[in-house]
């Protein structure tokens, strides 16, 4: 590709939307003409060794959003990942920065940003939120725009300390304390600093508190199917010697997994009935020829006990990633969550419907005992529950009850730990497959090696 050829179709468009403020006065021409720069710039990544990333982006519909709070962004569809991009931020790029963009957004698709962040958002701002997926990434990724945010600037910003190469989780809870402190030194509030736009006009520059919520629109996806659709994306992408960061990435796709707690939750959400609702279009079994007798159809609600064994090693801050985790699987769901903190007996029992509503555990010295929460369950004709016990697993031997519920699922929090319960009356899963690991999404780390002397090659 003609570096010229380039440059005069991109000041071409750049100065057309530097005339223009609403969507809608964009002309077909323009967009055919941005499209074809796109082209242009996906073929010189090929040319310079980013064929992976070209390869991808070749995949994945495009389309215009001219009110993104940034150059471009992606979104998961029942068609797969569309990238948006708007041409008022894109243009005003050059080709390097245009393809470093592009990898930027590639990287939060094989990270499993769309799907990671979704738990993080119970918990922290959109700000924190959001900065923390960027640096976790841009450690990787060479001559982005100034105004894309590294550790670097978000150290200086917020004052805060931040090593290389944590996960998004780590940088989220660091970058979250340190924007609450300068908030209450400052006495700010979070919607001071917020703009609002008319609809349809064009935003011109980058916003990093609201560059990712339009994720979270239509988010029903099976978390499943989108892994499977990013590990195609990547394999057909993966034609030729890949980045040693991406290569890490790569690996984790294909990696076999094991059915969560999460997954076996999902599963079961949706299948407990609880009580009844009645129907005009069922007529009464019983009484058939009474037509004015209404039917009844099951009421299906995500009837959720959650036991904590208090005894064991399980902190306060993993009760609450643990149940961000339970209130995002059953946000879509008509829900009744219940807690149970007990060790040799019960402690304390609580109803909560979000994470604000959950109690820093009792600090109690007894042995574990599984039965009294069985216990509690028939006691308080809890049939229709599914019991999610989060225990060490060092308990008792057998059970002085027979469940009366209909599923349990024992997660086990100490890694190398069995339940000690020779008949389980449930499935046993493991705490980490879904506790942050230091290294869950690990880069290569001779990447962030030569991000820094390429950065400093540039001067």
């Amino acid at each position: 590709m003609e570096a010229s050829k380039f440059q005069q179709l991109k000041d071409e468009l750049f100065v057309y939307i530097s005339n223009v403020n609403y969507e809608n006065e964009l002309t077909e021409e323009f967009r055919q003409k941005f499209y074809r720069l796109i082209e242009l710039c996906t073929f010189s990544m090929m040319s310079s060794g980013d064929n992976f990333f070209a390869q991808f982006l070749i995949q994945l519909k495009r389309e215009m959003k001219l009110d993104l709070p940034s150059a471009l962004g992606t979104r998961m569809t029942k068609e797969g990942f569309v990238m948006y991009f708007n041409p008022a931020v894109f243009l005003n790029c050059s080709l390097l920065e245009m393809q470093a963009l592009i990898k930027h957004e590639i990287y939060h698709i094989m990270s499993g940003h769309h799907i990671r962040q979704r738990a993080l958002r119970y918990k922290y701002s959109s700000l924190a939120v959001s900065l923390a997926m960027d640096i976790s990434i841009n450690q990787y990724i060479v001559n982005l725009p100034l105004w894309m945010d590294n550790i670097d600037s978000v150290r200086n910003s917020y004052n805060v300390d931040l090593k290389d190469e944590l996960t998004m989780e780590q940088y989220a809870d660091k970058i979250q304390e340190a924007i609450d402190k300068l908030k209450k030194d400052a006495n700010k509030n979070d919607e001071s600093d917020k703009l609002d736009f008319e609809e349809g006009y064009i935003k011109r520059e980058h916003d990093e508190e609201t560059v990712h919520d339009f994720w979270n629109i239509n988010v029903d996806f099976d978390e499943q199917a989108i892994k499977e659709t990013v590990k195609k994306l990547a394999e057909n992408a993966s034609k030729g010697k890949l980045p040693e960061s991406i290569e890490q990435l790569y690996r984790e796709l294909n990696r076999k997994s094991e059915v969560t707690w999460k997954d076996y939750l999902k599963r079961l959400l949706g299948t407990l009935p609880a009580g009844y609702k009645k129907t005009i279009t069922r007529r009464d079994r019983r009484q058939p020829e009474r037509l004015d007798l209404r039917g009844k159809l099951s009421r299906h609600i995500a009837e959720i006990a959650v036991a904590i064994d208090i005894s064991g090693s399980v902190t306060d801050k993993e009760i609450e990633e643990i149940m961000s985790e339970v209130f995002s699987i059953v946000r879509n769901y008509p829900s009744d969550i219940t807690i149970i903190e007990c060790d040799s007996d019960i402690r304390r029992v609580y109803k909560a419907s979000n994470i604000k509503q959950i109690k820093k555990k009792v600090n109690t010295r007894g042995n574990t005992k599984f039965t009294p929460v069985f216990e509690y369950l028939a006691k308080n004709r809890l049939r229709n529950h599914v019991l999610i016990y989060f225990t060490d697993g060092l308990g008792e031997e057998e059970l002085g009850i027979t469940p009366v519920h209909k599923n349990t699922i024992w997660v086990l929090t100490e890694k190398g730990e069995e339940l000690s319960l020779k008949k389980s009356y449930g499935v046993v899963k493991k705490l980490s497959n879904v506790k942050v690991k230091e290294k869950e999404y690990e880069y290569a780390p001779n990447a962030i090696k030569e991000y820094r002397m390429l950065e400093w090659s540039s001067f």
